[in-house]
């Protein structure tokens, strides 16, 4: 070969050789810019839905709060913080805020200690594991209107199903719905069977983020029982704990369908929650300010929730 051939093209240098004839010259710049605006566009839809349900009428929540805004139409009279002073001076919306502290306590720890355990026996089961855990979340997919009706006529003073069990002891039917002392209980009851069965599926989920080598370690050290549980499991999923416990909470305070159905907020506002009495001042005392002042004050109460969440996590991650 003579000394001034020019030596072959290696395979690389030759892909990148001038494309065919015909072809246009690719933009280098192109493909990287879609890779940057495909996430943004993906997130577009998810930010206007928030935008439109959560943060817009958050911002109006609290805008409306400082006004009278008549119902019919017409100019907002601007009162300052006098819907609030007015709450403070009600004593209904100090019964509703009691009330929705005790229902939230009597629901999210039950509903807490009850998801735990069956997420802990689904877990343990060696076959029909899907279907247990199918089963166990209906209760959170049912329609809540339709299971309020349901347990309104389960817990009917007269022919209601709980009586008849009662009777069927010798005891004396109790008048569920009806009375102060009762009425509180036996709708958080509706509350503990339904964010039971969510609080299990996050549960379930956290128990299969432990390694198989950790229960292996465990078992080999003779951990069992109440010590593994307590030692090992539950710091391991401390996120799905943190996680559940804030939807736990995020459910309580914000019910509404199973009241208003079963007890509208009676007897003698036994049952008033919150939301419950920011629907009432909306559309039955037609004052939207004041419905949009205890909104507000509600939403403060969630953000301060998300923002103990977020330093949980954050604590947890830096462990």
């Amino acid at each position: 070969m003579s000394a001034t051939t020019a030596p072959a093209r290696s395979r690389p240098e030759a892909r990148q050789a001038a494309p065919p004839h015909g072809a246009a010259a690719p933009r280098p710049a192109a493909a990287p810019r879609r890779r940057r605006l495909a996430p943004a566009l993906m997130v577009t839809p998810a930010l206007l839905l928030a935008f439109v349900f959560v943060l817009l009428p958050a911002v109006l929540s609290f805008v409306g709060s400082f006004f009278r805004i008549p119902l019919t139409g017409g100019s907002w009279e601007f009162v300052g913080l006098g819907n609030y002073t007015a709450l403070l001076g009600d004593t209904s919306a100090r019964k509703a805020i009691t009330n929705t502290a005790v229902y939230s306590v009597v629901t999210i720890v039950p509903s807490l200690a009850i998801g735990l355990a069956l997420a802990l026996a689904t877990d343990a089961l060696t076959r029909g594991k899907a279907l247990a855990r199918t089963l166990l979340f209906l209760p959170m997919t049912a329609n809540l209107v339709a299971m309020a009706v349901t347990f309104k006529w389960i817990f009917d003073l007269r022919g209601g199903f709980a009586n008849q069990l009662l009777g069927l002891v010798g005891l004396a039917p109790v008048n569920w719905l009806g009375s102060t002392d009762t009425s509180l209980l036996t709708v958080a009851l509706v509350g503990i069977w339904r964010t039971a069965s969510f609080t299990m599926m996050i549960f379930f989920a956290g128990l299969t983020t432990i390694p198989g080598t950790m229960n292996e370690a465990a078992r080999m050290e003779g951990i069992t029982g109440w010590t593994k549980l307590t030692r090992i499991t539950l710091p391991a999923m401390r996120p799905s704990v943190i996680f559940a416990v804030v939807m736990a909470i995020l459910q309580s305070v914000q019910a509404f369908d199973t009241v208003r159905v079963m007890t509208d907020g009676g007897p003698r506002y036994s049952t008033e929650l919150i939301q419950t009495l920011t629907w009432r001042y909306g559309f039955e005392y037609f004052n939207l300010g004041a419905a949009s002042a205890l909104n507000f004050l509600l939403l403060l109460a969630l953000l301060a929730v998300g923002l103990w969440q977020r330093k949980a996590l954050l604590g947890s991650e830096d462990r």
